[in-house]
């Protein structure tokens, strides 16, 4: 089975109002086909198709968790406005 490096690039973003930003992306390549260079370490090497389900899988929870906590958030703020 083949493993697979995780990298996170930074790309510098100008929003246009003077203050400079990082947009993150995240890649995965197949460690066989990885010809990275020693300035473009992987974030995390050698999961293997198990572990990169395993990381979308806690990820998507953790996204869901937030976005269930910001609408209850909401939901509790709006209940108190209509007393």
């Amino acid at each position: 089975m083949d493993t697979y490096n995780l990298y996170m690039d930074e790309i510098p973003a100008d929003e246009g109002d003077g203050d400079e930003t990082v947009d993150v992306e995240f890649r995965v390549v197949p460690a066989s086909g990885d010809d990275a260079d020693d300035d473009n370490t992987p974030v995390v090497a050698g999961l293997d198709l198990v572990d990169l389900i395993n990381l979308r899988d806690a990820l998507s929870q953790e996204i869901d968790n937030y976005a269930l906590t910001a609408l209850e958030a909401e939901a509790t703020a709006a209940m108190g406005q209509e007393a």
